[in-house]
């Protein structure tokens, strides 16, 4: 009971004290995403707490992410009449979109040759944690590595989002909402409420159905990509 208090208390000191320093240093280097799992590593390092223990002690966080992935509905509400409106390309291209997503993280990891595991790891890489970390699980990945891919994937997404939409000339907070929110799930859809309320919406839509085609994907193309693999 007290490594899961010392745990909790430890994380969330970190976590403030990476927001104070992302007020005064901001950018998505000094991001509290980054620093705080930086600032645990060394920390759980220097203490000699097995990561094992550590997460077992701080579940409360992983209960939270549920949360957070229902609360989506809220925007979702807001703008429904437009997103319901132009379903059909956004399912056409959440549906293209997923399947690049683990088509390209699965062909990427066996080039550089990062093993069976690895690669099956990285098919949920492109939405949100929970549930990558649990198909993960579902299919032999290792979670752990999962939800590394995850957060790469979306701080990957969240950097080269604004270069894409000045290079192509993206105005539409429809295209700018689905590129986020497929592109760099949770982290892009708060990222896309900075361009209005409706980009922001659209990018939570994109998170929900990305996540639903991603396991729809998954359950038909790992046999294929086993095989291919093996």
């Amino acid at each position: 009971m007290l490594l899961k208090l010392f745990s909790v208390v430890i994380t969330v000191f970190i976590y403030l004290m990476a927001k104070k320093i992302n007020k005064k240093l901001p950018g998505l280097l000094f991001s509290p995403i980054i620093i705080t799992p930086f600032v645990m590593i060394i920390f759980l390092l220097l203490i000699h707490l097995p990561y094992e223990e550590y997460v077992k002690a701080t579940s409360v966080f992983n209960a939270m992410l549920n949360v957070v992935t229902v609360a989506f509905a809220i925007p979702l509400y807001r703008n429904w009449n437009v997103l319901a409106s132009n379903w059909r390309i956004i399912l056409f291209s959440l549906m293209v979109g997923s399947l690049v997503a683990i088509v390209a993280g699965v062909l990427t990891s066996y080039f550089l040759g990062m093993g069976l595991r690895s690669e099956i790891s990285i098919i949920p890489r492109s939405i949100t944690m929970p549930i990558a970390v649990n198909l993960s699980k579902s299919f032999g990945g290792i979670p752990t590595l999962t939800a590394i891919f995850v957060i790469i994937t979306s701080f990957v997404g969240v950097y080269l989002g604004p270069k894409l939409i000045k290079l192509f000339s993206f105005k539409h907070p429809l295209v700018i909402g689905m590129m986020y929110g497929m592109g760099a799930n949770v982290l892009g859809a708060k990222k896309a409420f900075e361009s209005g309320d409706l980009a922001g919406s659209s990018a939570t839509l994109s998170t929900i159905i990305g996540a639903v085609m991603t396991v729809l994907w998954a359950f038909l193309l790992t046999p294929v990509i086993l095989n291919f693999l093996s």
